[in-house]
């Protein structure tokens, strides 16, 4: 196994320390809080978390695509309306998930995907996308993997921190005189 750049190893640091932030925050869930409504994303919280856990997997197939010189994968190729298509698609098989089944796909595609990072050469990285001017393997993992996760992760915990404020406040009240 060769060893990565300091750049991929920080790249691999950044994408864990997002990654455990979020499971540390739906590790804490309650049931009701899994099942409740992101209003950011028009589906459950725990459907959002099980998205970036695939999606882990799926803009990993990207970044993997670029690492190894090769044309990129149809997922890279989707239109808005194919991708909401599929996250609709994919919104529904997830609705079943569990909160530990989740929390382990979550946390086991970080740990695969972290460990592809921390691989990758300053060569690596400065690879471009085949039929995509500019686009360099760093960028995606910048834009692409990272990006995917803060958006979506930033939803959850701005529904979660909201829906608890409501409920502190409605705790409040109820105990006032």
């Amino acid at each position: 196994m060769r060893e990565g750049s300091r750049q991929a190893a920080a790249l691999a640091s950044r994408f864990r320390a997002e990654n455990e932030a979020l499971l540390t925050l739906a590790a804490d869930l309650t049931e009701r809080e899994w099942a409740m409504d992101c209003p950011d994303e028009g589906r459950p919280v725990g459907v959002v978390i099980q998205h970036i856990a695939e999606g882990h997997l799926i803009v990993g197939a990207i970044v993997r695509a670029i690492a190894a010189g090769r044309p990129l994968p149809v997922q890279a190729w989707r239109t808005l309306e194919q991708g909401a298509a599929f996250n609709a698609r994919q919104a529904r098989r997830l609705a079943a998930g569990t909160q530990d089944g989740g929390l382990r796909l979550l946390g086991s595609n970080t740990e695969r995907i972290g460990r592809f990072i921390d691989r990758l050469s300053d060569e690596d990285l400065r690879r471009t996308a085949l039929g995509v001017d500019g686009l360099t393997l760093a960028r995606q993992i910048e834009g692409g993997l990272l990006g995917h996760l803060r958006g979506h992760a930033e939803a959850v915990r701005t529904a979660v921190m909201d829906a608890r404020a409501v409920r502190s406040a409605a705790n409040h009240a109820d105990r006032s005189p």
